[in-house]
């Protein structure tokens, strides 16, 4: 919520596209089935006028009944996600529904630049935390960084940063913001796909 709010929703207005993010479930997220997206994609879709669209940002992390997701042998996680976006559009059909999934879940996008975490944390001394989480992930792209319940890119966080997890709410947005969105879209290629249509909804 916070990062369509204080990221997205100034970018996005400066190409005529008006944000207006809403939880699925709840008043503060969480794991969304997908009866509570089809709900949610009647209610909206069906009320909204010829310039307005909906779209979707749900972690592929603990996806639970969604078209399309179980896992095959040798699939790259963005193939599989490309696969599940297939199957909401088929299930949801309209031209006014943008299905988007993040790979693997939205602390992906703070692994694009660790030292963002530093100011949300300023009497700690990350530097050694840092280099572990770095050295784990190796040459893996943050998109890339796998979904179990150890090592998604939430789990590895918490595990270092114990403060992280009463944070995550808010400080994943602010890290974010931090990094920019120049940087998620070079490091993140399926975010920057979804952004480009975004901005691209106000016809240019």
């Amino acid at each position: 919520m916070l990062f369509v709010e204080q990221v997205l929703r100034p970018h996005l207005s400066l190409y005529r596209v008006h944000a207006r993010p809403q939880y699925l479930v709840g008043e503060r997220g969480g794991i969304v089935p997908f009866d509570k997206l089809r709900a949610a994609h009647q209610r909206f879709v069906g009320n909204l006028r010829s310039h307005q669209f909906l779209t979707t940002m749900v972690d592929l992390y603990a996806l639970r009944e969604f078209p399309g997701d179980e896992r095959r042998s040798g699939e790259a996680p963005v193939e599989r996600v490309a696969r599940i976006e297939g199957a909401m559009r088929e299930r949801l059909p309209s031209p006014q529904f943008l299905p988007y999934v993040q790979l693997h879940e939205f602390e992906a996008l703070v692994f694009v630049d660790l030292d963002a975490l530093s100011p949300e944390f300023p009497g700690e001394d990350l530097a050694e935390v840092l280099r572990k989480l770095r050295t784990e992930v190796g040459a893996l792209a943050p998109e890339e960084i796998d979904d179990s319940p150890r090592t998604a890119p939430s789990k590895r966080l918490i595990r270092v940063i114990p403060g992280y997890e009463a944070l995550k709410a808010t400080a994943g947005a602010k890290i974010a913001g931090r990094i920019g969105l120049t940087r998620l879209r070079e490091s993140c290629p399926h975010f920057a796909a979804w952004l480009s249509r975004l901005e691209a909804l106000a016809g240019g």
